[in-house]
Order: structure tokens, then C-alpha cells, then sequence
């Protein structure tokens, strides 16, 4: 598992369950996942102490976050964690069967299962100590100039270093249909570039635990202490150097700062300290003549920083990173000090993951799509792709009758905004094309060697797209996965088996609960064409301004209500949202949820269906919405997120969200001045 992609575990910390960091320490099992019929909506939830109309989400959520304290190895525990923990023990029981040595296993048992095996063998990990990185650093102490770092940079991104910059490929953002070389800011230690340079009392100190951190690796690969201080200073100085010249998270939201469509020797020109051709060459990237450079400032900033520092302070850099993206097959010493820090400090962790979740989780990122063949056969099925896609088909009707009816939006914008809804693609459940992984060796007993090979693989697969068409039948991650999403650079949907499950998808659930919950999040999905970053996209998925001047002026009238309400609520203690970083999915919420409703009404065909349980559809739509996001986080998380999450906090997902659609008020009587009833309600789509 390369550390890049234990960076965008930790962003995706609202929808997933997996704590980044582990340790070799045997923990009791505990009494296991809840079963489906055990997250299903009951109105048994409901803190009928709490007037809904005051406070929406601790009436539908009050009573499950008191039953449903953070487990001790978790930083946040929600419904999708309880969901996602069931998938969990489907992949310990698909791993454990393959692991077993036998004839007739296939080439992917073979792989998964001797992966996983390796994994798990902590005497053989335990026994090996810090040897397997000694070839790294040998390497790295042979440097003979800073003109060397390009070779030795390809040699440590291959096997999963995060180390100066990311290199990959893209979809071109002004001709979708293509694949191009792409250019990224990295080589950070820190879960951002704001994490360096914020000046409040608990920025400051994170930063000092962080350089306490660094420092305590060294003493671990064995440096004095006098040595291991020093190195962890230069760890910070460089870093900082780095991050002065990258964007935060709320700038990487807006595609046009994003796009930088270059050439090699416009690139060369930014930084002519660094050998760009030898890197391309040696990394194994097809020949091409241009490239996006997503931040030409921090290419820039590279040659500042490479030329102030020493040979042998980039040989301490580059020592660290080579640490820092292998600790998750080190021994337990080096996982423990690791857990301290990025699980503990940052996210407030209190205990440590079992082993073999752990090994799960690095066997779905590096094979996730050889588990999930057999995955899907267990769970999901033809069946259960065409039920979701009805659904799909009904909130895609439901926004198309949306747009049409907009009174701010004239007739131009809305003809290209329907051309775009009907050219998105769906893609349910699981890849029509799995991913080939013949040429991955995995060899049992070798745990680090797995992880720096399946590093490896996935950097070539990536590479090798370069220059060629785009292929929309591959899959951001596997299926077993939950969580959703929409690519504006490739206009499609994606809606994985793992999420189409209780209590997001019940097939024994009324239509109210399965549409305030996966029907919303679809239309959640659906909006995201149609958001602040999405709107700039055509239907093609080219980066395209479709709207005509007025449109557009009103357009970001309303998403600016959207920014302004959610900016106003506290995440924790003295901080705001960031309404700007979380105005895409905010602008999602609000869409998804009100062309959920009106495709709920259209199911409904005008017939009032008796009330369950005392509550009609209508009420019992807007709480299939907030049963889905009923949550708890660590303060230490919570914190964390504000600055990296461009999603909203479940409370805010949820009251926010309804008290923006009279047809709540009208549901719950609400009075006109009550909580829940945004007296300037924001309103996009």
C-alpha cells in the first residue's frame, strides 16, 4: 500500500471505517459486525425527546449515537462504518480461504491469499526487523550529487514513496476522451500544506509532535539521538519548503487551477535544477510531448528548495519517506510509534486496529478488485444492479423535470444542462472490465517485497494509459467499497455493491426510506455534474463554459447562500466551516435530496400510503436521509477534517440540508420561525 493512498484513506475518514495505522498486538474479536437487519430503519431509533422541528438530527440520530460509542480503535463511527465493517469480515472470509495452500486454487486466490498470509505473519516481519529497507538506503547513501536525485526519485516512486512530487496520468480536462501525463504536488508528511504554516496554539504544537515524531523513527533505524533530532529538523524544513508552494484543499477544488496544460520544455523552464527527462525515461512513461502540471508554482518552489539544501539533507528526506510509505509491513516498534502519531495525535484514536482488519484493508487497496469478483458473486449479483438502477433511472427523470422547471436559468442553459444529464453514464455495483493483475508477482512470506511489487504494478497500469484513449470501464476502487461518486472529467456515476445494502438500500424498506436514503445519495451524485466544480464540465467531460453570462451571474448567487449557511456552523469548539471547501458537496446534498423527494412523489402516483408505525412517507423520507448519516467523531478528528474535508459534519449534512425544503416544514408542522426552517433558504436545484 503506498502511502499516497493511505493519504486519501485519511480523507475519506466520513465514509470509511479503516483506522490508517495498526500495530502487531493481538485484541479480542468482540462480537462481530451488525447484521443487515440490524441497521435497518426502526422507528425504535427515534429520540422522541427531541421536537424534530427543533433539532431534525438528534431526533432521527440522538438515541443511536448514545447506544454507538467510538470503538477504542476508531476516530468516528457512523452508519456507513457499521456497513462497511460487514464488508469487512465478507473479504476476511474470501482472504482466509485463499490463503489456505491447495490445488486448484486460480492465479487470484493464489495472489490474494498468499498476500494476505504474508500479512499476517508477524513472527516473519517481526524477524526481519528494519532489514528489507537497508537496499533503499544503501541506495540512497551512494548518491554522488543532487544531479542523481531524478534516478533515485523514479526508483522510490515505483515502489510507492510519496517523495517531492506525485507522477501519474489523467483524462485531459479540454479533450476528456484522452489520457495525458499529470503532474502533482507531494512529498508531504503532513496530512495537508495548511498543516505547515498555521499559526494558532495547536497547529504549532501538532507540528512540534510531528518533528518529535520524525525523530523517534531515526532513533528507530538506530541514529543517536543527537543525529536523529537534526535529521528530523531537516525532515520539517524541507517539507515546508515544499508546501509553500502548494495549493490548499479548498484551491484544488476549482478545475481551472488545476489545469496547466504544458509542454516538457515549459516545463523544464520552471525548474531547470531537476532533470525532467531522465525522471520520465527512467519511471517507464511513454514518450509524450505535453503534460498537465496541476501547480506550476510548487514545480517552481521544487528548484528553490532543492537548490538551499544540501545532498545530504535530501539523503535524510528521502531516507524518511522511504520509512514513512513502508511502515505498514515494519515491525511492530516502528507501526506503534506510526499509530502515536497519525492515528493518536492526529485523529484521536485511542487503540490500535486488529492485525487482520489491518491486513484487510492493504489487501482490498493493493488486489481489491481480485476480492472483489468473488466479493460481488456473495453479495450483490445481476439482480441486484438492475433494482439499483431503476432507482438510478427515476431520480435521473426527477432532475431532468428539476432543470426544466428552474425559474432562474434560461432556455440556452438548459437545453446544454439536459444534453449533459443524458449523456451521464452509471456504473452499478461492480467493473464490466476487472482489473488484470497476471503480471503482479505475489510471493508468500514476503510481505514488504508484496507491498513495494503491488506499488509497483499500480504505477505501471497508471503509466501506461498515457497517450491513449480513456477507458471509462475502470473503477476508482473496488466494489466492496462504501462509499459513491461522480467524475466530472468523465460525466459518470459510480455506485459500488458495498453501498447498495441497509441502511442505505433495504429491499424490505418502503419507498420513503430507500429514497431519502440511496435515492438521495444518488441524486446526491447526479447533482455533483451540476455543483460549483461539476457545472464547469460538459457533457463530454471537457472543461467548457455552457452557461451564458446571466446564468452563470445567478447561479453563483445561490451557491454563495449554500457557502454562507454552511460557513455559519461550528465543526468543534471555536471552528467554522469552510463553506467554500464543502460547497460542492453541500450544493449535492440539497439537489440529491430534493430530486429524491419529487422522485418519491412521482412512485407514489399521487396515493398517500398508509402510515408505518405512526409516521407517513413523507416524514419517513426525510428519516431515511438522516438515518444514514447518524455519526460520531473524536474532537482530534473533527478538527482535522475542517480543514480537509469538503464534506459537512452529519449534523450539518442533515439540518442544514432540510431546513432549506418547505416540504420538511410541511411534513413535521413545523411553525415558520422553528430551527429547522431557514427563514433565507438556499435553493440551486
Amino acid at each position: 500500500m503506498s502511502l499516497k493512498n493511505l493519504v486519501i484513506l485519511i480523507l475519506s475518514l466520513a465514509l470509511s471505517p479503516t483506522a490508517l495505522f495498526a500495530q502487531n498486538e493481538k485484541q479480542p474479536e468482540g462480537a462481530g459486525p451488525k447484521s443487515a437487519a440490524a441497521t435497518r430503519f426502526s422507528v425504535d431509533m427515534l429520540d422522541k425527546s427531541v421536537d424534530p422541528c427543533n433539532d431534525f438530527y438528534m431526533y432521527a440520530c440522538g438515541k443511536w449515537k448514545t447506544q454507538n460509542p467510538i470503538p477504542a480503535d476508531r476516530s468516528s463511527w457512523g452508519r456507513f462504518n457499521e456497513l462497511a465493517e460487514r464488508g469487512e469480515y465478507i473479504s476476511r472470509d474470501i482472504l482466509e480461504k485463499a490463503a489456505v495452500e491447495r490445488a486448484g486454487r486460480t492465479a487470484n486466490e493464489q495472489k490474494i491469499g498468499d498476500y494476505y498470509a504474508s500479512c499476517m505473519d508477524e513472527s516473519a516481519i517481526e524477524k526481519l526487523g528494519a532489514k528489507p529497507l537497508l537496499p533503499d538506503f544503501e541506495k540512497i547513501a551512494a548518491l554522488g550529487s543532487k544531479k542523481d536525485l531524478p534516478r533515485e526519485i523514479v526508483r522510490l516512486h515505483r515502489e510507492g514513496a510519496d517523495v517531492l512530487f506525485g507522477f501519474s496520468s489523467s483524462s485531459d480536462f479540454k479533450d476528456a476522451s484522452q489520457m495525458i501525463a499529470e503532474l502533482d504536488q507531494g512529498g508531504l508528511g503532513l496530512p495537508d500544506r495548511d498543516y505547515y504554516f498555521k499559526d494558532d496554539a495547536k497547529s504549532v504544537e501538532l507540528r512540534e509532535k510531528y518533528v518529535a515524531h520524525v525523530q523517534k523513527m531515526f532513533a528507530l533505524l538506530g541514529d543517536d539521538p543527537a543525529r536523529a533530532a537534526a535529521e528530523a529538523k531537516v525532515v520539517m524544513e524541507i517539507e515546508t519548503g515544499l508546501a509553500k508552494g502548494a495549493l490548499d484543499q479548498t484551491s484544488r477544488r476549482d478545475p481551472q487551477k488545476i489545469y496547466h496544460k504544458l509542454t516538457n520544455q515549459e516545463l523544464t523552464a520552471l525548474n531547470k535544477s531537476f532533470d525532467w527527462n531522465a525522471y520520465f525515461e527512467g519511471v517507464g512513461a511513454p514518450k509524450f510531448a505535453s503534460l498537465n502540471v496541476v501547480e506550476p508554482e510548487f514545480v517552481k518552489q521544487m528548484q528553490t528548495v532543492i537548490e538551499s539544501h544540501s545532498l545530504d539533507d535530501w539523503k535524510v528526506y528521502l531516507r524518511w519517506h522511504v520509512v514513512l510509505a513502508s511502515v505498514a509491513v515494519l515491525p511492530s516498534a516502528f507501526v506503534n510509534e506510526n499509530f502515536e502519531f497519525f492515528s493518536k495525535t492526529l485523529m484521536g484514536t485511542k487503540e490500535l486496529r486488529p492485525r487482520w482488519k489491518r491486513c484487510v484493508t492493504y489487501a482490498d487497496d493493493d488486489l481489491g478488485e481480485a476480492i472483489g469478483q468473488i466479493y460481488v458473486q456473495q453479495t450483490f449479483g445481476a439482480e441486484g444492479k438492475e433494482r439499483t438502477l431503476a432507482m438510478v433511472n427515476a431520480i435521473e427523470k426527477s432532475l431532468g423535470e428539476d432543470i426544466k422547471s428552474l425559474p432562474w436559468m434560461g432556455e440556452d442553459t438548459k437545453k446544454q444542462a439536459l444534453v449533459k444529464l443524458a449523456a451521464i453514464s452509471n456504473r452499478i455495483g461492480y467493473p464490466d472490465k476487472w482489473r488484470d493483475y497476471s503480471t503482479l508477482k505475489i510471493v508468500r512470506g514476503d510481505a514488504f517485497g508484496n507491498s513495494q511489487r503491488s506499488n509497483q504494478h499500480d504505477l505501471e497500469r497508471r503509466l501506461n494509459k498515457i497517450g491513449k484513449p480513456l477507458d471509462k470501464r475502470d473503477w476508482p476502487y473496488p466494489p466492496m467499497t462504501v462509499n459513491a461518486s461522480y467524475n466530472p472529467n468523465q460525466n459518470n456515476i459510480t455506485f459500488p455493491a458495498g453501498i447498495l445494502q441497509p441502511p442505505f438500500y433495504d429491499n424490505q424498506a418502503d419507498d420513503a426510506i430507500n429514497f431519502g436514503g440511496i435515492g438521495a445519495v444518488i441524486g446526491h451524485e447526479l447533482t455533483h455534474g451540476f455543483d460549483d466544480e461539476g457545472s464547469q464540465f460538459d457533457a463530454e467531460g471537457n472543461l467548457r463554459d455552457w452557461w451564458t453570462a446571466d446564468d452563470k451571474k445567478k447561479f453563483e448567487e445561490r451557491t454563495a447562500c449554500v457557502r454562507d449557511q454552511y460557513g455559519s456552523f461550528t465543526a468543534i469548539d471555536d471552528l467554522k466551516l469552510n463553506g467554500k471547501l464543502t460547497l460542492g458537496e453541500n450544493t449535492a446534498d440539497n439537489g440529491g435530496m430534493r430530486v429524491a423527494y419529487m422522485a418519491l412523489l412521482s412512485t407514489l402516483a399521487g396515493k398517500e400510503p398508509a402510515p408505518i408505525d405512526g409516521l407517513t412517507a413523507k416524514q419517513r423520507f426525510f428519516l431515511g436521509w438522516a438515518n444514514v448519516w447518524c455519526q460520531n467523531r473524536t474532537e482530534a478528528l473533527s478538527r482535522m477534517l475542517v480543514t480537509l474535508d469538503p464534506h459537512s459534519p452529519a449534523p450539518a449534512r442533515v439540518n442544514a440540508t432540510i431546513s432549506n425544503m418547505p416540504e420538511f416544514r410541511e411534513a413535521y408542522h413545523c411553525a415558520a420561525n422553528a430551527p429547522m426552517v431557514n427563514q433565507n433558504a438556499c435553493r440551486v436545484w
